[in-house]
């Protein structure tokens, strides 16, 4: 199978498990407390959180095919997740979901597009520093799992 083939096929099956699992979910574990560093974010952050980052993957991924290097330099991640989450406070869990959904196909769009070759454009990622826009696409799918799974640990205990 093709790098993009499977990529998609991955973007795809995480779009489908995650929105499922945040629809399982009761509004009291929406409010759950997942990590305890200094950002303190709930179940219901991480779902603000995957909204913001997947639509800033999709800045990432247009400059690194237009030839531009990625991430800024200077970019600062905690600033960048700290000031972002906050901004969607006012959305309903469902508004988030689909945000979510949306952004999803948008970057599944946008993987559709490319060529084999674009997977191998060179460029800087603000948490994964230098690398191909391959590892950066991945990361989409990766990155929610992660939290997912972080998740799932916090309603457990």
């Amino acid at each position: 199978m093709e790098r993009r083939a499977d990529i998609i096929e991955h973007l795809d099956r995480n779009l489908d498990e995650t929105i499922a699992f945040f629809r399982s979910l009761t509004p009291e574990q929406f409010g759950r407390q997942v990590y305890a560093d200094s950002g303190r974010w709930t179940v219901r952050q991480l779902l603000a959180h995957f909204v913001s980052i997947e639509k800033s993957m999709h800045r990432l991924f247009n400059n690194m095919l237009a030839g531009g290097e990625g991430a800024p330099a200077d970019f600062d991640l905690e600033r960048y997740n700290t000031t972002q989450v906050p901004r969607l406070d006012a959305w309903s869990t469902n508004e988030l979901i689909m945000a979510f959904r949306e952004g999803r196909i948008k970057t599944i769009s946008i993987v559709r597009c490319m060529t084999e070759a674009d997977l191998d454009r060179r460029g800087r990622h603000a948490f994964h520093g230098q690398g191909t826009l391959e590892r950066f696409v991945r990361w989409a799918y990766e990155h929610a799992n992660l939290h997912v799974a972080d998740i799932r640990k916090a309603l457990e205990s």
